[in-house]
């Protein structure tokens, strides 16, 4: 059974920050892009990139093989 991406995404991205209920999941396209709230974007990243790296891994698996996914964080720009 293939399950979301999205959801998938959602469910993983409120288990790793601290404010669940800000976290918004879209998707464009072949991109799941996930929203979090501010000063949160450093927990989803983790260090060195690896909770980020392990949930486009989990997202991956888990969807159609033969569509190819990525997960990107959408952090507000700095002027």
């Amino acid at each position: 059974m293939k399950s979301d991406p999205a959801e998938l995404t959602l469910f993983l991205a409120q288990c790793v920050v601290d404010q669940p209920s800000l976290v918004r999941v879209s998707r464009r396209g072949p991109t799941v892009v996930v929203r979090v709230g501010p000063g949160e974007e450093g927990r989803l990243i983790g260090r060195q990139g690896r909770v980020i790296q392990a949930i486009r891994t989990l997202v991956r698996s888990a969807s159609d093989p033969r569509e190819r996914l990525n997960v990107d964080l959408d952090a507000p720009r700095k002027a």
